[in-house]
């Protein structure tokens, strides 16, 4: 949006402009990126990113088309920072859901739980992430799979502090987060179908979630790791 500041007149007047007007207009702009944000995420529930028009999300903000340019240089630059956003706020509750893993009486409930709750809140973000997997454009699709390998990583190192796998070698515990974690991706799929389709699915879906993660641990108290 074009500013509506009046040029400095003097270099008294420049000081005070540069600093009194700094937050404003640091404002201004953090809401701007934010209308383009949410205004892609509308126009994405029904369609794909690479079929979203840069005009279609500045129409959808209310701003104008040079305003995109100055806060994202490609739809696939918007398209990254959903993902990043998407995947931020999860990380950290699954973190938090994990901070006290040792003690917990059932962190499969309380895992799948916390990603349930996700999903309701941050519904358009999933629609997104569900449908932009296997996008048209490679940084997105590219970014998708990164954040999800970090979380595999993030897990990997959780799940060392547990006393029947901290003796595990490094292969197996990623191992066994990779196993968990596509088993969140899938269910996270699954869950949104159901929250959009059929909601009498959604408890049935819960339950065989929290099955499977648990027969997921229950293998793992088995489990011998060769140790070459």
């Amino acid at each position: 949006m074009p500013s509506t500041e009046r040029p400095a007149s003097g270099p008294a007047h420049r000081g005070r402009s540069s600093s009194g007007s700094s937050h404003p207009r640091s404002h201004d702009k953090a809401r701007t990126r934010r209308a383009l944000l949410d205004g892609a995420l509308e126009l994405l529930a029904d369609r794909s990113l690479d079929n979203v028009g840069i005009r279609e999300v500045t129409r959808a903000a209310g701003v104008t088309p040079a305003a995109f340019y100055r806060h994202f240089d490609r739809m696939d630059d918007l398209g990254v920072v959903l993902v990043d956003e998407a995947f931020a706020t999860l990380r950290q509750l699954m973190r938090d859901a994990r901070d006290d893993v040792v003690a917990a009486d059932d962190i499969a409930q309380r895992s799948v739980g916390v990603l349930v709750r996700h999903i309701h809140d941050h519904r358009p973000h999933y629609r997104f992430l569900v449908r932009e997997q296997y996008s048209a454009l490679p940084e997105v699709r590219t970014r998708i799979r990164t954040e999800i390998r970090l979380f595999s990583t993030e897990l990997a190192t959780d799940l060392a502090r547990l006393p029947v796998v901290n003796g595990w070698p490094v292969r197996d515990l990623v191992m066994l987060a990779d196993l968990i974690v596509d088993l969140m991706v899938r269910t996270a799929q699954r869950i949104l179908e159901a929250v959009e389709e059929a909601p009498e699915r959604e408890p049935v879906l819960v339950e065989e979630t929290v099955r499977q993660l648990r027969y997921l641990t229950l293998g793992a108290t088995v489990w011998q790791p060769r140790r070459t």
